[in-house]
């Protein structure tokens, strides 16, 4: 019997997805001969053709080999959004190594941890984080380490202007090679031919919101199918532009911002960093077709003051996946682009994607259908053999192609989550309606129970937004020694907005249920979040568990 969700399906996009059997360097080598003058990737202005990526791609990839990296080596890429990111990561894929991508906001202890639980023998880093790497290297001294320097890709004169920070000299170590002087005396390597099914592209580490992070073995199969269902999805081709701003290293920005405008054929526009005016500046000056971003991110556009000055109507698709987005944002953000901001949803466990909304019947509040080959299953939290009806809140368990294999060198932690029939358990609560959309309620872990009523975060903050005055919000439990958790709101304003605490408990026990309506609400300048944009409950969590005197 056909999924509900069928009847649903994108118009014009295959149901059949053809995973393909060659990398995406392979594919950009094949390009760089067949239209070397396309632009791949315009970075501040600086054009780079497919003929010249091509060449930068195959002399990393001899550079790396001549180092001594094989099939399967890992390569550790500890840079922000640069040219050298592309470079490196599509280097160690011609090869068949293997890429760890590290958070770029890492201090000395995180980098050790993925350095040595990945076993990862080359180090590619920004010569900006060189006084963080050579911490780690001063005890790792068989680690080869290479660094390279942004400003080497930057344009005489920049467009958009880039983050002073971006400009300021950074020294390479001394002994260190200069990632462009390195790969330029390097001899020309084209991509080896790799069995897709067996060959690992990536250890992706979460985030560590719980626990140590664990790296996520992601097949070169899983990340093309991806890949792969990206382009079909979003109908992206040689002529798309893609403005890409989120962090290459997360698996949102790698799948869709990165590596899917080139497998298209299509054009990067890459920044190295968000900032909202230069992130219009660009979209509207490139005349961006594609954008993928994530809530936060959407929510500084919208309430950007001279927003209504520029043109954003080049824009063909847009999505937003890392965390549910609020439906007022939405209703904005169509209002003024004139395109539904489509949700998805998916986890570095399964390299971007398991849902996707239709760009042709979206549905607002819900991040879509299942994409090619997911399997979807809602059960009791903790009890996977009791499935729930439709429109029941429980655990999101996923099969599909895209899940990992399990986690690196951790069969514990693996038999924990995955199943030996393929079902990924994700921790994250929600459920699927009547026409087989699912819908995020927040992570099983944040449920929160508050006088034996369960309370769903992520729905409460959906009304919350709904006030003209929140510009961001977060939902968490606090202990009571009555209700057992108190529901407690943390604040961001809009600019110029004068609201009190007490105005918001009021307004909210004013529109919502009373046992879900926060009791506290706590307003402040910024919300804690990862270098890819998350608000990190986390964080938030462990405060309040500090103040009662629990941590």
């Amino acid at each position: 019997m056909e999924p509900i969700w069928m009847r649903y399906w994108p118009q014009g996009v295959p149901t059949t997805l053809v995973v393909p059997d060659r990398t995406v360097a392979a594919a950009v080598s094949d390009r760089g001969r067949a239209d070397p003058d396309r632009p791949a990737v315009i970075y501040y202005g600086r054009r780079i053709t497919y003929g010249e990526l091509a060449e930068q791609v195959e002399r990393a990839a001899g550079a790396l080999a001549a180092q001594g990296v094989a099939p399967g080596d890992r390569v550790l890429l500890f840079m922000g959004n640069t040219p050298a990111f592309v470079v490196g990561y599509l280097a160690a894929h011609a090869l068949g190594a293997v890429v760890v991508a590290a958070n770029p906001m890492f201090k000395a202890d995180e980098l050790a941890h993925e350095l040595d639980d990945s076993g990862a023998r080359v180090l590619v880093a920004d010569a900006g984080l060189a006084p963080v790497a050579e911490a780690v290297l001063a005890e790792r001294p068989g680690v080869f380490a290479v660094y390279a320097d942004l400003r080497a890709f930057l344009p005489p004169t920049p467009f958009p202007r880039p983050h002073p920070d971006m400009l300021r000299s950074a020294a390479i170590p001394p002994g260190r090679p200069d990632f462009a002087a390195w790969i330029a005396r390097a001899d020309r390597l084209r991509p080896r031919p790799v069995d897709v099914e067996r060959t690992v592209a990536l250890i992706q580490y979460t985030s560590g919101t719980t626990g140590v992070p664990k790296g996520a073995v992601i097949l070169q199969r899983s990340l093309l199918a991806n890949v792969e269902g990206s382009r079909l999805w979003t109908r992206a081709g040689p002529e798309s532009v893609h403005l890409a701003v989120l962090p290459l290293f997360h698996v949102t920005g790698m799948v869709h911002s990165f590596l899917m405008p080139l497998l298209a054929g299509g054009t990067m526009v890459l920044l190295t960093r968000f900032e909202t005016d230069t992130f219009i500046e660009a979209l509207q000056h490139w005349r961006a077709t594609h954008w993928v971003g994530i809530a936060t991110m959407n929510v500084a556009v919208v309430n950007h003051p001279r927003i209504r000055d520029y043109r954003l109507d080049s824009l063909a698709f847009a999505m937003s996946g890392g965390a549910p987005i609020p439906v007022p944002v939405l209703e904005r953000f169509r209002e003024l682009t004139g395109v539904t901001l489509v949700e998805g949803y998916g986890l570095s466990e399964t390299i971007s994607q398991v849902t996707v909304n239709p760009p042709d019947r979206p549905k607002l509040g819900s991040v879509g259908i299942p994409v090619h080959g997911v399997d979807l299953r809602i059960t009791a939290v903790g009890r996977f053999d009791e499935e729930l009806p439709v429109g029941s809140t429980g655990e999101i368990w996923v099969r599909g192609p895209q899940v990992m294999q399990g986690y690196f060198g951790r069969p514990e932690a693996t038999r924990e989550v995955l199943r030996p029939d393929g079902w990924f358990d994700t921790g994250d609560l929600g459920f699927v309606d009547e026409e087989g959309y699912l819908h995020i309620a927040g992570r099983s872990k944040e449920l929160i129970k508050a006088s034996g009523y369960s309370v769903f975060p992520a729905e409460v903050e959906n009304l919350l937004y709904r006030h003209p005055a929140v510009a961001e919000a977060a939902v968490i439990g606090v202990p009571d020694p009555y209700r057992g958790e108190t529901v407690k709101a943390v604040v961001v304003l809009k600019p110029g907005a004068a609201v009190t605490p007490e105005d918001l408990v009021a307004w909210a026990h004013a529109n919502m249920a009373a046992y879900k309506a926060p009791r506290i609400v706590e307003i402040r300048e910024a919300l804690p979040k990862t270098a890819s944009g998350k608000i990190l409950k986390r964080i938030l969590i462990e405060e309040e568990r500090r103040r009662a005197g629990l941590a």
